[in-house]
């Protein structure tokens, strides 16, 4: 299930992509109500680098001219005649030429036409599997004071982490990157508890509770690729059906519309209530990662739960 804020950006690039981009709107925004635009005060609202040479490392898009060596102008990236003597509020910001081979539904295409869009992208911590098979080290101590060693480590007691483990998934991640998951985390009831224990054996998994005995991500999530932590120890049952670094998958369903249908009021209240339009896609996971038993069955959820039938 995917909720959407229809305001809510790519947040994938670095500080120095994302730099521009603000610096750019600014531009933008500060400049609606003046007139034809002053070259001096350009240098203050528009801070991506002009009359520079660019790296003989980037590759610029072919339609982006440089000037003689290499250097960047503002003809690199806007191509309408004649801007600098217009009125911002008469530039047709829509035009494809506006900024270059546009209108780019987000400004971050735009840049990636010359930038390397991996080198601005979040890494993937969970992706700790190299391709040779070997373990990136480095992705340990993300979470980790000190690098554990899979094979001696028995238990969580004898790792640091270098936050509690019910806030550490936060420092990159929503608390509530999917439904349901806020009203899960509290302490389960001892009948719970005592079920937990026994999938736990049963299923040769490990369902880890917080210092203060609640339910926190990585009760259900397991935060390690795939054989960093041996099949045969409980830490290291998981899902395996999917490559960590292609992440989950989902497909449209038609249920998706009746679930819409179901959420429509709601969903219009709480847009109201906001100031904002949100919509809501539901989609059926088809691939799972990271998870310490199968969701899309149900098989995690009896791990706790019971039902009856």
């Amino acid at each position: 299930m995917i909720l959407k804020d229809s305001t809510m950006i790519n947040e994938k690039p670095k500080k120095l992509l994302f730099t521009f981009c603000a610096s750019l709107s600014l531009w933008l925004i500060t400049s609606v109500n003046s007139h034809a635009i002053d070259m001096e005060k350009l240098g203050e609202l528009h801070l991506h680098p002009y009359d520079i040479e660019a790296p003989k490392s980037m590759k610029v898009a072919k339609e982006f001219v440089l000037r003689e060596k290499r250097l960047i102008t503002c003809k690199t990236c806007h191509g309408i005649k004649g801007i600098m003597d217009m009125n911002y509020d008469d530039i047709d910001k829509k035009d494809n030429l506006f900024l270059i081979g546009g209108p780019y539904s987000k400004l971050n295409d735009f840049c990636y036409r010359c930038h390397e869009k991996e080198d601005y992208e979040r890494p993937n911590i969970h992706k700790m599997i190299d391709k040779e098979g070997k373990l990136i080290k480095d992705n340990c101590t993300f979470c980790h004071r000190s690098r554990p060693d899979p094979e001696k480590v028995k238990s969580m007691d004898e790792v640091q982490f270098r936050l509690p483990v019910e806030k550490l998934c936060l420092g990159c991640h929503l608390k509530t990157p999917h439904m349901n998951a806020l009203n899960h985390l509290k302490k389960p009831s001892e009948e719970m508890k005592k079920f937990m224990t026994k999938s736990e054996k049963k299923k040769n998994i490990i369902l880890p509770l917080s210092e203060a005995g609640e339910i926190s991500c990585i009760t259900c999530h397991s935060p390690h690729e795939k054989s960093v932590v041996s099949k045969d120890k409980p830490a290291g049952t998981q899902v395996e059906d999917h490559d960590v670094a292609e992440g989950i998958e989902y497909v449209e369903t038609e249920w998706g519309k009746v679930f819409a249908e179901d959420k429509k009021k709601r969903l219009e209240k709480y847009s109201k209530k906001e100031g904002k339009e949100f919509s809501l896609e539901y989609e059926k996971v088809t691939k799972e990662v990271l998870l310490r038993l199968p969701a899309k069955d149900g098989t995690l959820c009896l791990a706790c739960h019971t039902f009856e039938r």
